[in-house]
C-alpha cells in the first residue's frame, strides 16, 4: 500500500476541477458578484440619499420651528401691547366715570343738606307753633311772644 499519490493521476484529476472552477467563475461567480456589488452600491447610495433628505428635512423643520417661535413671540408681544392699551383706556374711562359719579354725589348731598336744613327749619317753626297752640289751649289765653 502506497500512501504517496501518483502525480500524474492527481494532475489529471485537478485539471478538470480547475476547468470547472474557471467556467463557474465566468458563468456564475463573476455575474453574481457584479450583481451583489451593484445591489450593495444601490442600497448604500439610496441610504445616503435618504440620510441627506432626512438632514434637509430636519434643517427645514428647525427653520419652521424657529419661524413659528418668532411668530408666537410677536403675537404675544402684540397681544400684551393691545392688552396694556385696553387697560389704560379702561382705567381712564373708569376714572372719568368715577369723577362724574363723585360730582353727582356731591351735588345730591348738597341738595339733600339744603332740603334737610329747610325741613329742620319748617319742623322747628311747626313745633314752636304747635307748642304755642298747646300752651294757649292749656292756659286758656293767648301767649304773647317776647323777643
Amino acid at each position: 500500500m502506497n500512501i504517496i499519490p501518483d502525480p500524474i493521476l492527481v494532475g489529471l484529476q485537478v485539471l478538470p476541477f480547475f476547468a470547472v472552477i474557471a467556467g463557474l467563475h465566468f458563468i456564475l461567480f463573476k455575474p453574481m458578484l457584479a450583481y451583489l456589488r451593484a445591489r450593495r452600491e444601490a442600497t448604500v447610495g439610496e441610504r445616503r440619499k435618504a440620510e441627506a433628505l432626512q438632514e434637509k428635512a430636519t434643517l427645514k423643520l428647525q427653520q419652521w420651528e424657529a419661524a413659528l417661535t418668532r411668530a408666537r413671540t410677536e403675537v404675544a408681544d402684540f397681544r400684551a401691547q393691545k392688552r396694556a392699551d385696553a387697560q389704560a383706556v379702561h382705567a381712564k374711562r373708569v376714572a372719568q366715570a368715577r369723577a362724574e359719579a363723585d360730582k353727582m354725589i356731591a351735588d345730591e348731598v348738597a341738595v339733600l343738606q339744603g332740603e334737610a336744613a329747610l325741613a329742620r327749619e319748617q319742623v322747628g317753626r311747626m313745633a314752636r307753633q304747635l307748642a304755642g297752640d298747646m300752651a294757649s289751649s292749656t292756659l286758656g289765653r293767648p301767649l304773647s311772644v317776647e323777643a
